[in-house]
């Protein structure tokens, strides 16, 4: 071979062996950028959503709700008397002990007076017979044989009198202490505080002896729907989370302020699987974003202990067993640690206390193998 022809074969390796280095740059460089631009995220989650029942620990019913006006309270009248003035009209805000209006009390006194007067007469009576009594029992002592039965039957006589006026003046005694009372009870005032929201006509005929309706202070509240296979699940006072059925980062809390156990809602009498349903009442902390009539869930608050701390599912939680327990949190849209300090451990919901380090506002990651520190962070409402 010529040495020209070995120089050219060398210049071609050369060439190739420079174009593969080049090929190779080309492609490191292309999947650095598009590691780089494709960079993963980690999806984090608000703590207040983990800690709902649904979430959490993965245990609890969801029940179905709707937003109404808050408690309406029935005023009733004495229909046996007549009202004299109403003091309050509907849209009139009263507040707890108001008056809301008086009953006519002239044949009340009247009564009471007759009452006092025929109490008085029986008294004097009393004193009577009392006197008549002694002297039949001293002429009977003064009597022959003979007529000491006939004045021992007038003596008996008597004293049938004299229990039968004192049964009188009890009688009249209770009578004037129920007029009295009923003219201490003229004035009626408002139970609640609240708006009047009716006011009846009495002259019309109604089996009812309602005359105005009184709608609590306040905005809404939540009437929840619970069957009564798991009606012993609730009870009055527990936390509870209300959640939007249309947009999924909208939330509200409240407790459980009421179990209608009494007045049945829904009745299934006809089937095999016949069930009944009953209405419970949640108090909201707020109230602002609902609307009158909307629909939404109702799930226990699991995410909150009874003294209002964090209660935190353990499979969130890194180093639960050391003394430097953590969250990846989500801070300036990447993720770090969140040092915790942690309460008590509970078997049943596999839940830790937070007593510090998160609160419900904040936002953490499941810590799965792809999670790593730095990492941009994706909230899952936005």
């Amino acid at each position: 071979m010529s040495r020209r022809k070995k120089k050219s074969n060398k210049k071609i390796v050369v060439i190739v062996v420079i174009a593969v280095v080049l090929l190779a740059g080309v492609l490191v460089a292309g999947l650095l950028l598009t590691k780089d631009k494709n960079a993963d995220t980690a999806t984090v989650q608000a703590v207040s959503k983990i800690c709902a029942s649904g979430n959490a620990a993965g245990i609890g019913n969801v029940y179905a709700g709707m937003v109404e006006s808050q408690k309406i309270v029935n005023v009733n009248a004495n229909t046996s008397n007549k009202i004299a003035e109403t003091y309050v009209k509907v849209g009139s805000t009263v507040k707890s002990g108001d008056k809301l209006f008086t009953y006519d009390m002239t044949e009340n006194a009247m009564n009471a007076r007759q009452a006092e007067l025929d109490i008085e007469k029986l008294n004097n009576n009393a004193e009577s017979l009392q006197e008549e009594l002694y002297q039949l029992m001293e002429e009977r002592e003064e009597a022959s044989s003979s007529e000491k039965d006939t004045y021992s039957i007038q003596i008996l006589q008597k004293q049938n009198e004299i229990k039968q006026n004192a049964y009188d003046i009890e009688s009249k005694q209770l009578e004037l202490a129920n007029l009295n009372e009923e003219a201490a009870e003229a004035t009626v005032t408002a139970p609640i505080s609240g708006v009047i929201r009716e006011i009846k006509d009495l002259s019309e005929s109604s089996a009812s002896n309602v005359y105005m309706t009184i709608m609590a202070t306040g905005d809404y509240r939540i009437q929840g729907v619970i069957n009564e296979q798991n009606i012993e699940d609730i009870k009055i006072g527990e936390k509870v989370i209300i959640h939007s059925r249309t947009k999924a980062d909208k939330l509200w809390y409240g407790k459980i302020v009421e179990i209608d156990k009494d007045n049945p809602i829904y009745k299934d009498e006809n089937s095999a699987t016949a069930s009944t349903d009953y209405a419970f009442y949640i108090s909201l902390d707020s109230t602002k974003g609902l609307m009158l009539g909307e629909h939404v869930y109702i799930e226990k608050n699991l995410g909150l202990s009874n003294d209002g701390k964090i209660q935190l599912p353990a499979y969130y939680i890194m180093g639960a067993d050391t003394d430097k327990p953590y969250a990846f949190a989500d801070k300036g849209g990447k993720i770090e640690r969140a040092y915790l300090e942690l309460g008590k451990y509970n078997k049943q919901t596999n839940t830790y206390v937070v007593l510090s380090g998160l609160e419900l506002t904040d936002y953490i990651a499941y810590p799965d193998a792809s999670v790593r520190l730095g990492m941009q962070t994706a909230r899952e409402d936005a």
